[in-house]
């Protein structure tokens, strides 16, 4: 096994794999120029076992999955990087070279590839995919998985996940995704592609307080500032003086707010805490009066500039 398995740059797009059988064993004594394709049906195992006994390597069936949505979306938003981001507006070409084709940005403040593939992905989802054949194929495809969602219209609202693993930085990519789309809807107020308010739902308590850094620190001067837009670097200085008003546009949360709580006081009705059964074990069932979505909602967000 080599003693150095590392092959790529954690900043650059991935130029090498290891050779890679169909149970998804790597074999560490064979580099194969190029990155691996994405196949759904074959989970990479990192092994330490030998040289594999099989001769087959999952790229040379790059074929079978060239139609598949993820390696679609690698090429056409590879492609759209070389060009260096046409048919964007203004603002986001000013970001992505900012964060991504900037020669001044420290070494200790730039991307990961894995972040900046995230980031690419979202903007070109958002803005460039339904410009060509290829991207609305891509968007047709996202389309038709809505509806698996609910057979509800009105539910079929669009989700889109990205996948990222431990430690390559989810936290900064949604910074960044935030900021793209605040400075792009101040420049463009009319624009519907560019959000307007944030929410952001966290698991847990540790992880919402974590997720702070996505609030702009606007208690200490920009080198002291401990938000992920100055410690990371993600604004440029143009727009610097109009990341004061994000803090107005930002929810964070803890997903467990969103429980519907039970009323109290005026606003039950009277037939709450009224006697309604008993349950197996013989325990006394009273009516409770729960907050409908609405209210739930409300208490949640309030009404930031109407985000309810």
């Amino acid at each position: 096994m080599n003693n150095n398995p590392i092959l790529n740059s954690p900043y650059e797009e991935p130029l090498w794999h290891y050779a890679t059988n169909e149970q998804g064993e790597l074999d560490y004594e064979l580099p194969i120029k190029g990155r691996r394709i994405f196949a759904p049906d074959i989970n990479v195992i990192p092994s330490k076992q030998g040289k594999q006994k099989g001769v087959f390597e999952i790229n040379d069936v790059a074929a079978n999955y060239n139609t598949h949505i993820i390696n679609l979306i690698r090429k056409e938003v590879g492609n759209w990087r070389k060009h260096v981001y046409p048919q964007t507006t203004r603002v986001t070409k000013e970001l992505l070279n900012f964060w991504f084709n900037n020669p001044e940005r420290h070494a200790i403040k730039k991307l990961f590839f894995a972040q900046q593939e995230a980031i690419e992905t979202a903007i070109w989802l958002n803005e460039i995919a339904a410009r060509s054949n290829a991207g609305q194929n891509v968007l047709n495809q996202l389309k038709s998985a809505y509806k698996g969602v609910s057979s509800d219209a009105s539910q079929q609202l669009p989700r889109i996940a990205f996948k990222m693993a431990t430690g390559t930085g989810k936290t900064v990519v949604m910074a960044s995704l935030i900021i793209y789309h605040f400075f792009n809807r101040q420049e463009y107020r009319q624009d519907v592609r560019f959000a307007d308010y944030f929410l952001v739902v966290a698991p847990g308590i540790t992880i919402k307080g974590r997720l702070g850094v996505l609030f702009v620190d606007k208690s200490k001067h920009k080198n002291q500032r401990t938000d992920y837009y100055a410690m990371r670097d993600l604004v440029p200085r143009n727009l610097e003086s109009q990341l004061a008003n994000l803090n107005a546009k930002l929810i964070i949360t803890n997903y467990h707010a969103f429980e519907q709580r039970t009323l109290q006081g005026n606003k039950q009705s009277p037939f709450d805490n009224k006697i309604i059964g008993h349950d197996e074990k013989g325990k006394v069932i009273k009516q409770v009066a729960k907050e409908d979505f609405n209210q739930t909602v409300k208490r949640v967000l309030g009404s930031p500039g109407g985000v309810c």
